[in-house]
């Protein structure tokens, strides 16, 4: 089905009332079959202006990513049909469509799930370069990037494509209590069956990015499979 999805595609919004899990539910469908739903927490006042009639909505297919999770693979605007193509002023925010950000990514037979704080959300590769050089005392993260990762592009890809790790039994003894590790239990995936040492974790890019002045190195290591990823090393 997502093969034949296309940008710009026109779906079906359907309310299903009677739905026994949210009677505010609003179905997506794509040539006649149900392809997923609104999200639970935006779909309240649209199945109210459903429900009476107010005005037309027109649901559009803005972004696919085939690499995401199922419930990330398809993004969608919902668009008020107005005679007047006039939008006042205080509302032109509502004409403004996000690049959306994907947190959960399939790696192979490894699910990878990449989470964020609340604050200071480090969305992609190119914020988190950037995080890294704020976070950095000294020039030493440019000397990092360049010999070790070769370029901030690629640098820029690795966390794009969810590939730095952190061996938690190689972490400094100070690090052992911090809330890297915290972050790690609470959402981060393990890869211990994707390495013959066990311990490796998906990175936290967030705090990552905060302790960037005790990063020793990037050291690449790669996977039983042979898939490069990059783990980082930190000072003791």
């Amino acid at each position: 089905m997502l093969t034949q999805m296309k940008t710009g595609n026109l779906l079906e919004m359907v309310r299903e009332p009677n739905n026994e899990h949210d009677d505010c539910a609003i179905a997506l469908h794509f040539n006649n079959q149900k392809i997923g739903y609104i999200p639970a927490e935006q779909n309240e006042m649209l199945s109210r202006l459903m429900d009476a009639a107010v005005t037309e909505l027109l649901a559009e297919i803005t972004h696919l990513e085939p690499a995401a999770a199922a419930w990330e693979n398809v993004c969608v605007a919902v668009y008020v049909l107005k005679k007047d193509d006039e939008v006042p002023t205080q509302a032109e925010y509502l004409t403004e469509l996000d690049t959306p950000h994907y947190y959960t990514l399939k790696q192979r037979d490894d699910k990878i799930i990449r989470i964020a704080q609340k604050e200071k959300r480090i969305l992609d590769g190119d914020d988190f370069y950037e995080a890294l050089v704020e976070n950095s005392k000294t020039d030493e993260v440019y000397d990092l990037i360049h010999n070790d990762i070769g370029s901030p592009q690629a640098m820029e890809d690795i966390v794009n494509e969810s590939l730095l790790v952190v061996n938690r039994k190689k972490l400094p003894a100070d690090l052992q209590a911090d809330k890297l590790i915290q972050a790690f239990e609470e959402g981060m995936v393990e890869l211990d069956n994707s390495f013959n040492e066990n311990g490796y974790v998906v990175a936290e890019i967030n705090r990552i990015a905060e302790l960037s002045a005790r990063i020793k190195k990037f050291l690449p290591v790669k996977d039983k499979k042979g898939e490069v990823f990059w783990e980082v090393v930190f000072k003791g």
